[in-house]
């Protein structure tokens, strides 16, 4: 499973993930509208802080995404 990390997510998250088998790609920043549903071609995991906006757009393009975690305190979607 392929999983998109953006914005700096915790390297102990990065470590668990990469432990359990799990395909990472990491981004330190926010993507726009149109380069997240671009870079989630091939990802069924989304992982977000507080910055990364997930418009219906989004989701609509990528029917493949089984899930998305917000690894923040809170986010404003």
């Amino acid at each position: 499973m392929k999983i998109l990390l953006l914005e700096n997510i915790h390297p102990k998250t990065v470590e668990i993930l990469r432990a359990e088998g799990f395909e990472l790609e990491l981004l330190k920043t926010a993507l726009s509208e149109e380069e997240l549903s671009t870079k989630l071609k091939g990802f069924q995991v989304l992982g977000i802080r507080s910055k990364t906006q997930v418009s219906e757009r989004v989701l609509a393009s990528n029917p493949h995404l089984l899930t998305i975690g917000a690894f923040c305190i809170g986010t404003n979607q």
